[in-house]
């Protein structure tokens, strides 16, 4: 399969660059307290340890994702935006991320809206090990899903967030339907005195310690954001509907999930793709069909069309509900090639 990266992935790409290169110093910063409470700058006379002033409170919050492997489905919204100039030109802009969670199903949802429409918005989609692409209303492509790289694992909204050592309490209340304990920081608990000039709020469920509101504004110039930029980034970060019904549909144009039938025991060579999964026997056609006549009644599955003996590419067709599963065998020098196609079933 040819891999590719579309335009609208590059703006992905290019946001998520900028989401990391923003953080990094946070994540440095967290390391250090296990150190001694110490950071190190090397430059060209080498290492020399510099101290990092954290915040006066108590509360650490080292990885904003916690707990949300726990909850059974939620809705998270993150909106980063920045207001400021570059290169002596204003500058403003602002992007939303919205995370859908069906953990039912393994099912995460990411949509992406830029301010004024520019780029275009883009949907990603993850559904029982299949991922998908949404260009436009009809262009939808699917893959399997790499291990290692679903969206929860690589597009987890909480995980952008910088964390805070030393948040100060600030009372409790109940935030977005969950009772929570509250905290502010500034830049100290970021690591980032003398770096930048912050002022930051969250809250965290006073149950799970899930983080159901984060909000955050640092101000900075050239030697935080980069050559030529200075301003003010925001982050918004929300969580709601937590275990409450999400629903995530495949959208219309879609190819199916992968195929869900059984193979035969001596399958050899499987490959599964969405709709479609292909493997090969060293038996007969034959052999497969009867496999087939035998296993998918049993599971619910009634024979639409029954293949035709003799041929060298044999069809059978059987259909559940508003389901069709095509079984094809062609024969090979060395055996059968078997094709199990998923799709919608022809109306009555």
């Amino acid at each position: 399969m040819r891999a590719f990266i579309s335009k609208r992935w590059i703006t992905i790409l290019q946001v998520t660059v900028f989401l990391i290169a923003l953080t990094a110093c946070q994540l440095t910063q967290k390391i250090a307290p296990s150190l001694g409470v110490q950071s190190t700058n090397q430059g060209d006379s080498g290492t020399t340890p510099v101290d990092v002033v954290f915040g006066p409170g108590s509360f650490r919050l080292e990885d904003p994702r916690i707990g949300l492997v726990d909850l059974s489905s939620y809705k998270a919204t993150l909106t980063l935006s920045f207001a400021g100039t570059q290169d002596n030109q204003p500058s403003q802009w602002s992007h939303t991320f919205v995370m859908l969670a069906n953990q039912e199903n393994a099912a995460h949802q990411v949509t992406i809206e830029a301010a004024g429409g520019d780029p275009a918005p883009v949907f990603m989609l993850e559904m029982n090990g299949v991922s998908y692409e949404l260009e436009g209303e009809k262009n939808c492509s699917a893959s399997t899903t790499p291990a290692g790289s679903s969206l929860s694992a690589t597009w987890e909204l909480a995980g952008f967030l910088p964390g805070v050592i030393g948040a100060e309490a600030a009372g409790s209340e109940t935030m977005n339907g969950v009772a929570a304990d509250h905290y502010t920081f500034d830049e100290r608990a970021l690591g980032e005195a003398g770096f930048s000039k912050s002022s930051g709020q969250v809250w965290v469920a006073s149950e799970t310690g899930v983080v159901v509101r984060y909000l955050l504004t640092t101000s900075a110039g050239a030697d935080y954001f980069g050559k030529g930029i200075e301003g003010a980034q925001t982050w918004e970060y929300n969580l709601t509907d937590i275990n409450q019904p999400v629903t995530i549909d495949l959208p219309v144009g879609c190819p199916g999930g992968l195929v869900e039938a059984p193979l035969m025991p001596a399958a050899q060579s499987i490959r599964k793709l969405p709709g479609v999964t292909v493997y090969s026997i060293a038996g007969s056609i034959q052999d497969v069909f009867s496999f087939y006549r035998e296993q998918l009644p049993a599971l619910g599955w009634v024979v639409l069309s029954e293949p035709v003996a003799g041929d060298p590419l044999e069809v059978a067709v059987f259909v559940q509900g508003n389901q069709q599963l095509t079984v094809i065998g062609a024969s090979m020098d060395n055996g059968v090639e078997v094709r199990l196609l998923m799709g919608t079933a022809p109306s009555p």
